[in-house]
């Protein structure tokens, strides 16, 4: 898979020496000009992404990689000192991903990348040849793709910077300063500054600015180029010498040129539709140009005309069209990508605002999709989503897609798969559904807008875009499911072995699900999918959806086959059925305890990742069945066994946050009288393990005091503040520590931690975390960017009858649920006694609600997500991330959990009544729950709660407390409830 690996960079010594640097950690080196290219070995097969040569022996590499689970990213420098020959990793200070280097001397360097919240700036300088990095100061935290440094004489730093959706930035005084005039949110993605004053800039929508002061504005070019290329093309490299400026993108069909700074525009067609990363002259007659599936394009001539020296014609065999990034179908994917050997690109056509913002989050996807056997994913720009409306209906999607582009949405949309078609000219288009039973708006919406987009096909593409009309002969519809299909359907299972891959689809997906999910996720049992248009497949039982369609091995489609090791398949399928085995037998074991005593020898034999794996599982299973105690103790195992294994830093996360919870802590007092015995726990662990667990005596979690869990909290804080500094710097932990410290009664400690938070270039979302601690500390002066309401004291308990007409509720502060500056779609009230904490529901806007049989008894926790409802998260120790949780429909029917265990079972009372009007149907709820589940009366005299509250519907948008309805996985989601 390295041959046909994405390039992203390169770089030449002079006419004859070069190297490219790409996906899978490839690493390529010519002698002649580019004539022949040969791939050398790497000690990483991280990304790389830069590469920079000070001459023709020294020369740096960098990238980095997503951690799972966590997704904070790893980066990677490598260096050479005979001329890329060999490689070897450099760099003592763990460090973010990297996307950008430039070597002064063979010492001094900078670099820029994904910033991180110990890195904010993402910007870095040695002075010792690359293996310890400075961080340099910046104004906030950002994610750049893109860099252009030099140093001056006197040893200062200039150039420019530009990242994701608009941002762009120039060095001044070492520090990284946003840029102004900066209008729009297209995504820059190259930068070339000729001198300090002078620098060029391309981007998404065919967008290229230049700046003459350095960087500090940027404006467009004496003329510029045709309007019409913004709506075909996405630029991502740009190259400059003197006033000769040479840019290529996505597709790669053309070469936009000037030969006079930018007064004139030409376009030289490439004969290649392949997306293009980087173009690089080293003068003005001689340059090449690198992009996907390992394409390297040359010229002689001045960019007039080019020529291929690798990967002529390739194309893919599959276009898999995704919505978010875990509705990839990971086990097919890599049935097809990496078994069959068949090129593939993940297009994303409805990215979400989230996604784009975040480099981490388009990088997720990317490294997911590679690991599954991908070359390159295709995320456009233009229509994007908030971070949870993919789940909506599909009439609400088009209504909120038309109100950006003038009821031209599905146009856009066919628009922009019509161009993925044209640019990958893939055989087989693969849509992608829910599971079954199961339905989502995005899958009407891409298959709608599929068959628009091959009605575009039958015209040929605009003449200026030099693309080739092409037609895909099948188009397929796939879905993950846990039973067999009938009628023309095929299916595959994802736990058998499959020689190509040497395991099965299910354990080589593992750790690309862990890239897309933040807690073990499972592979479906089978993919089921059927022809929506073209030729029907041929029953195909290893999944290759190109059967029938005859795509030739060393194809311009389809890599080579290729086999695991010689000799060792026996070997391979020995070891994947004995952890199918186990994977098996954990799922029927529904967390059974007896399973602590024989842990070590399950997971025997197996790699570091395939035990960390299986413990994941097994700690997760504990959960589902509310055994968090064995839970803790599973991941406590996984964390000192496989300290290197990428799930560590996942497991210390969980473990932190589940020991400094006050809401655990106050179940699992009140539980410990009713428990008649201890439990098994997890004591058969290598007693020579060292770190942090000789800080934590051996008692089981599941007899810990408060005390106890909050000691053990803060030693794991400790261990991570020296062992792994990067996961420390988190703010979400540094948060979750402080709420430990606060119980213990430390609140100084807690104190500290919010100041100092609230100076640092952390996000929007905790700086305003920060800056409420501070307030409620010293509530002095303007209250906090954070919603507020009071719980008042009733000495008149409420009747539960959902009529809202107590005294209680004339007298209690409103609430107001909106989703996105709309008008209240609901309201609610808080109040309490001395024993009871009381809730008020009213919502406004309720549409035709189902009713329920009135014999009909109410259960525990029933499946409300197909139900009008609302829910509501009490956070008592404000960490921010463990909360009670209370739901409650439009029926009174009622879902409680405590941080997602829905085997907290508190006692509490509802009623419900829905209204039925001419004008519109409401419905009202009241509640009580005993205070003595939430919290111990001590704690409760002037308390201060962070509390969450929601208005869920099907296939509508979210509603909630201050309009942040899609942000219910960030702190901006919670307010603050005071207590009178």
């Amino acid at each position: 898979m390295a041959d046909d690996a994405t390039l992203h960079d390169i770089t030449w010594a002079d006419a004859q020496r070069g190297w490219a640097v790409g996906d899978r950690g490839v690493v390529l080196v010519t002698k002649d000009g580019g004539a022949h290219w040969r791939r050398v070995e790497t000690p990483t097969d991280a990304p790389l992404y830069a590469i920079s040569f000070i001459d023709a022996k020294r020369g740096w590499a960098v990238g980095g990689s997503t951690r799972p689970y966590t997704h904070t990213t790893s980066g990677v420098v490598l260096t050479t000192r005979d001329g890329g020959q060999t490689w070897e990793s450099v760099m003592k200070s763990p460090l973010p991903l990297l996307s950008a280097v430039s070597f002064f001397d063979s010492k001094h360097g900078v670099a820029a990348g994904v910033g991180s919240d110990l890195y904010p700036s993402g910007l870095f300088e040695t002075t010792d040849e690359g293996q310890s990095w400075r961080p340099l100061p910046g104004s906030r935290r950002q994610a750049w793709s893109a860099a252009d440094l030099h140093r001056t004489s006197d040893g200062e730093l200039i150039g420019g910077l530009v990242g994701t959706r608009g941002a762009t930035a120039t060095i001044v005084g070492r520090e990284a300063r946003d840029s102004t005039g900066v209008s729009d949110a297209r995504g820059r993605h190259a930068i070339r500054m000729t001198n300090p004053s002078m620098g060029w800039l391309v981007g998404d929508g065919g967008l290229v600015r230049v700046t003459r002061d350095g960087g500090k504005t940027w404006t467009t070019p004496k003329a510029n180029p045709d309007e019409q290329l913004a709506d075909w093309f996405d630029w991502r490299g740009i190259e400059v010498l003197g006033p000769h400026v040479w840019i290529v993108g996505s597709p790669g069909s053309v070469v936009l040129q000037s030969h006079d700074g930018g007064g004139s525009w030409q376009i030289a067609e490439t004969s290649c539709s392949t997306p293009l990363r980087s173009i690089r002259f080293v003068d003005e007659r001689q340059g090449w140009a690198v992009g996907e599936f390992g394409v390297v394009l040359h010229t002689r001539d001045g960019g007039q005309t080019w020529r291929a020296q690798r990967g002529a014609r390739r194309r893919a065999a599959l276009a898999w069209i995704v919505g978010a990034p875990d509705d990839l179908p990971a086990e097919l994917l890599a049935i097809n990508a990496a078994g069959e050997g068949l090129r593939s690109v993940v297009a994303s056509p409805l990215a979400s605002e989230r996604q784009l913002s975040s480099e981490s989050q388009w990088r997720q996807l990317h490294e997911a999709s590679l690991d599954c056997g991908a070359n390159a994913i295709d995320a456009d720009w233009r229509l994007t989503l908030e971070s949870n409306d993919h789940g909506l209906s599909a009439e609400t999607l088009q209504q909120l897609l038309n109100k950006r582009t003038d009821g031209q949405a599905m146009e856009w949309l066919a628009q922009r798969l019509a161009r993925t078609l044209w640019t990958y000219r893939p055989s087989v288009v693969v849509l992608n559904e829910a599971a079954q039973g199961e339905s989502s708006g995005l899958e009407k919406i891409f298959q709608v807008a599929t068959n628009k987009a091959l009605n575009l096909i039958e015209t040929a593409p605009p003449e200026f875009t030099n693309l080739n009309s092409w037609r895909p002969e099948r188009v397929v519809l796939v879905s993950p499911t846990d039973s067999r299909t009938n009628g023309g359907e095929k299916r595959v299972a994802t736990g058998d072995f499959s020689s190509r891959l040497g395991a099965t689809p299910a354990q080589w997906t593992r750790h690309a699900r862990s890239l897309l999910a933040t807690s073990h996720s499972v592979a479906p049992p089978l993919y089921r999918w059927r022809t929506l248009l073209g030729t029907p497949s041929p029953s195909s039982r290893h999944g290759n959806l190109t059967a029938g369609i005859n795509l030739q091995r060393k194809g311009d489609a389809r890599r080579p086959n290729f086999l695991p090791v010689h000799g060792r398949l026996e070997e391979l399928k020995r070891l994947a059925q004995k952890q199918r085995n186990m994977e098996r037998l954990m799922q029927h074991a529904q967390g059974d305890p007896s399973w602590a005593g024989q842990v070590m020898d399950l997971t025997g034999g197996l790699e570091a990742s395939a035990g960390a794996g299986l413990l994941m599982q097994l700690a997760e299973s504990y959960q589902e069945t509310g055994r968090i105690d064995m839970a803790a103790d599973t991941l406590y195992l996984l964390a000192r066994r496989y300290p290197d294994s990428p799930s560590a830093d996942a497991a210390l996360l969980w473990l932190v946050k589940h020991y400094a919870s006050g809401e655990r802590a106050h179940v699992a007092s009140r539980m410990a009288a009713l428990r008649a015995q201890g439990q098994d726990t997890l004591s058969n662990v290598d007693s020579t393990a060292t770190d942090f667990v000789k800080s934590l005596d051996s008692t089981p979690d599941v007899d810990l005091t408060s005390e106890e869990r909050f000691q053990r909290a803060s030693a794991l804080c400790d261990y991570l503040k020296t062992a792994r500094p990067a996961l420390y710097a988190n703010p979400s932990l540094r948060f979750t520590a402080a709420a430990a410290q606060r119980s213990r009664g430390f609140v100084k400690d807690s104190e500290r931690t919010a100041l100092l938070l609230s100076k640092q270039s952390i996000s929007e979302s905790w700086r305003r975390v920060a800056m409420a601690e501070r307030w409620l500390n010293e509530p002095e002066g303007l209250p906090p960017e954070k919603p507020i309401v009071m719980c008042r004291y009733t000495p008149r308990r409420p009747k539960l009858d959902g009529l809202l007409d107590d005294v209680a509720w004339n007298q209690a502060e409103l609430l107001e649920l909106t989703s996105m500056g709309s008008d209240p779609e609901a309201l609610v009230r808080f109040s309490c006694d001395e024993k009871f904490l009381y809730l008020a529901i009213e919502v406004l806007n309720g549409n035709s609600l189902p009713t329920t049989n009135a014999s009909e008894e109410r259960p525990r926790d029933a499946t409300l997500s197909m139900q009008d409802r609302v829910r509501v998260k009490i956070d008592i120790d404000r960490d921010y991330e463990t909360a009670y949780e209370l739901t409650i429909d439009h029926r009174g029917w009622t879902h409680d959990a405590l941080w997602g265990d829905r085997h907290w079972n508190p006692k509490w009372y509802v009623a419900a009544v829905a209204k039925e009007n001419s004008e519109q149907s409401t419905w009202c709820a009241e509640a009580a729950i005993a205070l003595d589940e939430l919290v111990a009366s001590d704690q409760l005299s002037r308390a201060a709660w962070a509390i969450s509250v929601e208005r869920l519907q099907p296939g509508e948008r979210t509603a909630g407390w201050n309009g942040s309805s899609n942000h219910n996985d960030s702190a901006d989601a919670f307010g603050l409830l005071l207590f009178e």
